[in-house]
């Protein structure tokens, strides 16, 4: 495939190519159910357990210190990836036993490996991933959520049926909707997003607000702002920490103790998500070694 770059333009970006077939995911690649946003917990729970009220996220922006540290507007900040993309790190235990951000591939690069191995073999068109880099860029920009995180978030988020019934995470414009006692929808199944799907009539409207709804948060609950913020609604679960927050959006709760414990969500999810950030293409046998 085609550098994505090569066809940026100011007014709008696309990508030349079409879909091929799906290729078939290895079984044991640590991909797994159970995704997208879960019920805020609001009860009272163990002290290790941190919870987040839901909140209206619309235009939200990260403003804590600390959550802006991991935010950088230059897209080509960052390492070339791994060197060998389908090798996958297990990492458990709190938030410092995971990779720092000096270690995060840059997002050109990490969107142009995420395109050829996740959005072109599912068979998002040209304009449609040109649709979703214009929503990353922007709303990266508007929330200071680092564009990486966001993509890494998409592509955890989206899964679609191989010939053998396995998922693989792919970055779907068309993924269908979970519910884990909220209903999530959309590109990074976002928060009660049922409203917001995909409309290839709108296209580029329909895939921003998908990517605006997992990342600054619904009415209805939070997105990666407000776990970033610990604002006022919240009780301070993340710190502002990157790999907390991605816990928390996926859980709905933290275990302060073990990010890879997913409190009834995916238990790869926040170590899959930090090997995305390294460059990993999602192949390989991913966290079935681990033992999450």
């Amino acid at each position: 495939m085609l550098s994505l770059q090569k066809y940026l333009t100011a007014a709008s970006l696309f990508v030349l190519g079409i879909g091929s077939p799906l290729p078939l995911d290895p079984i044991g690649s640590g991909l797994h159910g159970n995704q997208g946003a879960h019920v805020v917990n609001t009860t009272a729970t163990p002290e290790t357990f941190k919870t987040l009220v839901a909140q209206n996220g619309a235009s939200a922006v990260v403003t804590s210190a600390t959550g802006l540290s991991y935010y950088d507007p230059n897209f080509n900040d960052g390492t070339s990836g791994k060197s060998n993309p389908s090798s996958y790190t297990c990492y458990s235990g709190p938030a410092s036993s995971f990779p720092p951000k000096s270690q995060w591939m840059n997002f050109a690069a990490m969107f142009n490996l995420n395109q050829q191995d996740s959005l072109v073999p599912v068979g998002d068109s040209g304009p449609e991933q040109g649709a979703i880099y214009n929503a990353i860029v922007s709303v990266s920009k508007a929330s200071k959520v680092d564009a990486r995180v966001i993509l890494a978030v998409i592509i955890q988020e989206t899964h679609t049926l191989t010939a053998l019934i396995f998922t693989k995470s792919t970055g779907n414009v068309r993924v269908p909707c979970t519910n884990n006692g909220v209903e999530n929808c959309g590109l990074m199944q976002s928060y009660d997003a049922a409203d917001q799907s995909y409309d290839p009539n709108n296209m580029q409207a329909s895939i921003t607000q998908m990517v605006i709804d997992g990342t600054q948060g619904t009415a209805a609950g939070p997105g990666l702002v407000q776990w970033f913020n610990d604002n006022s609604q919240t009780n301070g679960p993340t710190g502002g920490n990157v790999y907390k927050v991605v816990r928390g959006y996926n859980s709905g709760s933290i275990d302060q103790n073990n990010l890879s414990d997913g409190v009834g969500s995916t238990n790869s999810y926040v170590s899959d998500i930090a090997n995305r950030l390294l460059g990993w293409n999602g192949y390989g046998n991913g966290a079935g070694p681990c033992g999450f």
